[in-house]
């Protein structure tokens, strides 16, 4: 029983160079593929070879193929890189806004001091034209400082909502591969010889989970069939074939009007068992805000819902505190708000909205001020949501005969310098020590995701070199089982002449 014993043994051998060759020339054309994930050959030892009904022999032969893959080094990646895109997108997104705090040239603090230096000048002699003059060129560049840097977190707030409009609709686009996908995988390619879906879709599944959780974060869980759910704080974003989407209408009114449509399940019958009473593609709606807790999709939210309106309130509250300190002590008044209907408010005691103002001697009263701009704080006043920085205007007068002040005025403007100082360095403080965090964690995000990405090359990269020595020993192995069985030949036909004669 050898000659059948060599053939099968050769044969064996045969497919297994055979199927290396073939694993191997997919690894060298994988390897500049994103997400690719090397491929080996499966040697199933002493399975496929038998030479008699009870012996199994001593051949191999390949069944399948397997990915060198850490579903655990997987996991890690994605739960990363969700947070490394949050952290990201926070820094990207605020870099002009930092640039602008950090400038003294551009310093709020820098003018307002300047401001207080201006009547300080003035108390010495008030009739003083170049110093009349200079105390309303520093009112105007007070006005102009305030409302440059109240347009510059508009337009952070208007490029983070536009960016989150964009980054849920190319979401909504990843879930419908997803559930594709996932369809695809739970039919399994390769069903039929038993070897679960093809690999190619499984790196698919891998590549649409990282780019979700780049847009949106969320949980991840791969099911025993292979397929993937995806849910957003307990929400299933995709749930086998099925992808669920955010509703991107419009979000330049209130963020919490963001809503997901997903699909939920009603049980149709007492047998709860019974999978086929379990009604699906009931379509329900929820608050997306409260979902996003990584992902870009979070860090745009984060920013729009909490950290520019934060700003917005402190710098409102400085412009609201200066109007109402100087304007009262001031016989002209040097600030002013134009409102919703086009009219200029400069009389805290009888205009509207300005009379609303509590009064202000402390840096404390000017942080309750930023309070009442809080809808969420029981002290919310809404008529002093009308006065806004980027509506603070300089009403000094130009003329330097129109000025009525008095060197007692003067003095009293400057001496309020103490009460803006605390809350203008918090401003500052506050806008840059935030950043500032932002930056850290992505520098030690961005750390931490350099090293995962590492060892899942180190997993499951290709190396072409190895590949190439792959290719000699699989050449090798099949031209010497192709000359065993040549060999096997011409001894059966020496035999077979042999009896013959």
């Amino acid at each position: 029983m050898a000659g059948p014993s060599i053939f099968n043994t050769a044969y064996a051998g045969l497919q297994a160079a055979q199927a290396g060759l073939l694993v191997t020339s997919q690894n060298i054309s994988g390897a500049s593929v994103e997400g690719y994930t090397r491929r080996d050959a499966s040697a199933i030892i002493n399975r496929l070879a038998p030479h008699t009904a009870t012996a199994t022999g001593t051949g191999f032969s390949p069944e399948g193929f397997i990915r060198d893959y850490s579903r655990l080094l997987e996991n890690q990646r994605l739960a990363q890189q969700g947070k490394y895109a949050y952290s990201d997108t926070l820094v990207q997104t605020t870099t002009a806004l930092d640039k602008l705090i950090a400038d003294e040239s551009n310093s709020i603090a820098t003018v307002i001091s300047e401001f207080f230096d201006a009547a300080g000048q003035m108390v010495g002699d008030p009739t003083s034209p170049a110093y009349r003059a200079n105390l309303t060129h520093k009112a105007e560049m007070v006005s102009q400082r305030i409302v440059g840097l109240s347009e510059t977190l508009a337009r952070v707030d208007t490029d983070a909502r536009k960016a989150l409009e964009t980054t849920l609709a190319e979401a909504n686009a990843y879930t419908e591969q997803l559930a594709q996908i996932n369809a695809k995988i739970k039919e399994g390619t390769a069903a039929e010889a038993g070897i679960g879906p093809a690999p190619e879709y499984l790196d698919e599944r891998d590549r649409l989970l990282m780019r979700l959780q780049k847009l949106v974060g969320g949980q991840t869980v791969i099911n025993d069939d292979q397929t993937a759910t995806h849910y957003m704080n307990g929400i299933p974003l995709v749930e086998g074939s099925i992808a669920n989407k955010f509703n991107v209408v419009n979000t330049e009114g209130n963020i919490d009007n963001l809503k997901i449509t997903f699909t939920s399940y009603t049980q149709a019958s007492i047998n709860a068992s019974d999978e086929n009473n379990r009604i699906k593609n009931q379509t329900m709606q929820t608050v997306a805000t409260e979902l996003f807790q990584s992902g870009e999709a979070g860090a745009y939210v984060e920013l729009v819902r909490n950290f520019l309106p934060d700003l917005n309130r402190r710098l409102d509250s400085i412009a609201i505190g200066l109007l109402k300190t100087v304007n009262h002590l001031s016989p002209n008044p040097m600030f002013g708000f134009e409102v919703s209907d086009g009219t200029l408010k400069t009389n805290t005691a009888d205009d509207t909205y300005l009379a609303d103002i509590p009064n202000i001697s402390s840096a404390t009263q000017i942080y309750e001020v930023r309070d009442m701009l809080d809808p969420s704080d029981p002290s919310y006043v809404d008529n002093l949501s009308q006065l806004r920085a980027a509506n603070f205007r300089a009403v000094a007068p130009e003329n330097v005969d129109d000025w009525m002040i008095d060197a007692d005025d003067a003095y009293a403007i400057e001496a309020l310098r103490g009460i803006f100082s605390d809350p203008v360095s918090d401003l500052v403080a506050t806008t840059g020590s935030q950043i500032a965090t932002w930056t850290n964690n992505r520098a030690a995000d961005k750390s931490v995701m350099e090293i995962l990405n590492s060892r899942r090359e180190e997993v499951s990269g290709v190396n072409l070199d190895e590949e190439a020595a792959n290719m000699v020993k699989f050449q090798q192995l099949y031209a010497a089982s192709s000359k065993i069985i040549q060999t096997g030949k011409d001894m059966f036909d020496t035999l077979l002449s042999m009896v013959s004669r």
